[in-house]
């Protein structure tokens, strides 16, 4: 799991989330749950290795194909979010709507937390960007962008201060 700094209060997310996958039509899965509730009461971002080595411990019988089937579906469900920072590890998080949210990151270079939705980065980037970005990317360049992700890298304010 990647260390992650997050405003976002996650509180009712493990139940709102069950029952979206119920009312979806789907069973909860002991692997299902597990994930659920281990993206819930960590909030954080995993990845699918890191969420099969927690889950190995306690479900031995549990396979990496399933974890990724799950995070597949869960993600498809919008019942999570799917992170990919450029090229690199795809990460995952539980979130209520993760598709009208941006999320705005910063990853420490020195000590690899990550940084998310960090109320001073996402004023700084509202200054920035219009509102209603989306409807003015479709509008101009015919592209419907769903959701965007903005990255930065740097130093964190205990690696800055050390």
């Amino acid at each position: 799991m990647a260390r992650v700094a997050d405003n976002i209060d996650n509180d009712d997310h493990i139940e709102f989330s069950i029952g979206k996958l119920l009312k979806a039509g789907y069973k909860l899965t002991r692997t299902r749950e597990v994930i659920i509730r281990m993206l819930g009461e960590s909030p954080g971002l995993y990845d699918a290795d890191s969420l099969y080595m927690k889950i190995k411990k306690d479900h031995p019988d549990t396979g990496i194909a399933t974890v990724y089937r799950t995070l597949d579906l869960l993600t498809k469900l919008r019942i999570i979010c799917r992170v990919v920072f450029g090229s690199d590890k795809t990460y995952y998080m539980l979130s209520k709507d993760c598709y009208k949210h941006a999320f705005v990151y910063m990853i420490c270079n020195n000590c690899g937390k990550i940084i998310a939705n960090n109320e001073c980065l996402n004023s700084s980037l509202k200054i920035r960007l219009r509102d209603r970005a989306e409807e003015n990317i479709l509008k101009n360049c015919k592209l419907q962008v769903d959701n965007y992700q903005v990255l930065f890298t740097g130093l964190c304010d205990e690696c800055r201060k050390g």
